[in-house]
């Protein structure tokens, strides 16, 4: 079965994993010198935030994580803001450690790198497996303990796949022969052990803007940052996101994660005149996680994704309005990758046409949902604009949707989702997929 969770990189990216040599000399920093190194870093006393990104390139991001390296490193910690990187490349033997403090060049001129994993951790950590909680809450600790703040911000960095999952570890193959991977409901496992409370969570990665992640999430963070469809290769520009942060009058957690959607934007805003230069469906949306409870609403009847489930699910098998709720999902925003349309739906633009379309206990509920989401569970909302307008339309936040009963993946039922185990949708698209025999 193919994944959802490859990221395109930017047409021109000239930066080959066979050539890392000489990629780590090209972006080892503004300088390039390695005696910019300072032996000196020390986390910020008193700290307001600690970015801590999870950066696993260990996977065919490698060239991508090496350059947001170098984009953190030239701006560094400051301002109250301390940032520490556990970083895992493919062709690069180990798991490193890094604490970006100002002129910070961890990458060094011949190639090597000089971490800061005595300093931080105690120990170098060896080969780890990025796709296992374990190695997650031991991130979460470490860096927590090494530099602690008032709040805490958590980068998950690499490939992404939805609900099927996140941090995909190409050196880490599991029996069946799939790289290990982080499912959503061991990120939430993986927070709580930790016992830090993250002010944001952030995906760095594809299709993460789900609800299903989003409630998986409720519990250990209190804004979520990501993206309803694809990113580029290259992701976040992590210069211009520090950058942001550091302007901001106020950094509470919604004010950070607004600037984080907004240093997303303007990244590749800049293409949009030609034709979009390939990056069509750039967006990114802000999350209020308590918000995002009340619209899955588990056991109310009249709003919420539960009790929408609950009206299609009495309808599923009637006829006559089979019609109604597929055009219902075939008229939303399609979220694809190189033209291959996922079982992903938009969920505003659904509720709202069915609020149009549907009989009135069904349009009940779906305008009720919609109040839910719009301004509330989805606080900030933006995508890549042009000219001739958004050429994404979004409200920000998805569900997985099939009509389709070949493109029903039995794990979704099987990973352990607070979502899937609580409300009723999935028990509607299995009904609904069902291949449908006249009477």
């Amino acid at each position: 079965m193919r994944l959802s969770h490859t990221k395109r990189v930017l047409t021109g990216y000239v930066l080959m994993i066979g050539l890392l040599a000489s990629s780590f000399v090209a972006l080892a920093g503004p300088s390039g010198n390695a005696n910019l190194t300072s032996t000196e870093d020390v986390p910020i006393a008193d700290a307001e935030w600690t970015i801590m990104v999870y950066l696993d390139a260990d996977n065919s991001l490698e060239a991508n994580g090496y350059q947001d390296l170098a984009e953190l490193e030239e701006v560094g910690s400051k301002l109250g803001v301390n940032i520490v990187v556990l970083f895992d490349a493919l062709s690069y033997e180990g798991t490193h450690w890094f604490y970006i403090g100002l002129n910070s060049d961890h990458i060094l001129d011949d190639g090597t790198i000089k971490c800061d994993c005595e300093k931080i951790a105690g120990d170098h950590p060896g080969e780890l497996n990025m796709g296992d909680g374990k190695n997650l809450t031991y991130f979460i600790k470490t860096a927590a303990n090494y530099a602690p703040a008032q709040k805490y911000y958590l980068d998950l960095w690499d490939h992404g796949g939805g609900w099927w999952g996140i941090c995909f570890d190409d050196s880490s193959p599991l029996p069946s022969g799939s790289d290990d991977r982080l499912e959503m409901a061991e990120v939430e496992e993986a927070v709580k052990a930790s016992g830090v409370h993250l002010d944001v969570i952030d995906y760095d990665a594809c299709f993460m803007g789900m609800v299903e992640i989003a409630y998986e999430n409720r519990e250990i963070a209190d804004y979520m940052v990501a993206s309803i469809t694809t990113e580029p290769g290259t992701g976040y520009d992590y210069s211009l996101l520090l950058e942001k942060i550091y302007a901001l009058d106020e950094r509470d957690a919604e004010s950070v994660s607004i600037a984080t959607v907004d240093a997303y934007i303007e990244t590749y805003d800049i293409y949009s005149d030609a034709g979009v230069g390939g990056y069509p469906y750039v967006s990114s949306s802000v999350f209020d996680l308590e918000a995002v409870e009340e619209l899955v609403g588990v056991g109310e009847k009249d709003a919420g994704m539960d009790a929408l489930g609950a009206v299609l699910l009495e309808h599923a098998e009637e006829f006559d309005l089979r019609g109604v709720i597929q055009s219902s999902e075939s008229q939303t925003p399609q979220l694809q990758f190189e033209n291959e349309q996922f079982p992903f739906i938009d969920i505003g633009y659904f509720v709202e046409l069915l609020k149009d379309k549907a009989p009135e206990d069904i349009s009940a509920v779906a305008e009720a949902t919609f109040g839910l989401l719009y301004e509330n569970a989805v606080v900030y909302c933006r995508s890549v604009t042009s000219d001739m307008g958004t050429p994404l339309e979004t409200y920000g936040i998805s569900v997985y949707y099939t009509i389709c009963w070949g493109h029903l993946y039995e794990s979704y039922l099987n990973l352990d989702m607070d979502f899937v185990n609580e409300t009723h949708w999935d028990e509607f698209l299995f009904t609904f997929s069902q291949v449908y025999v006249y009477p």
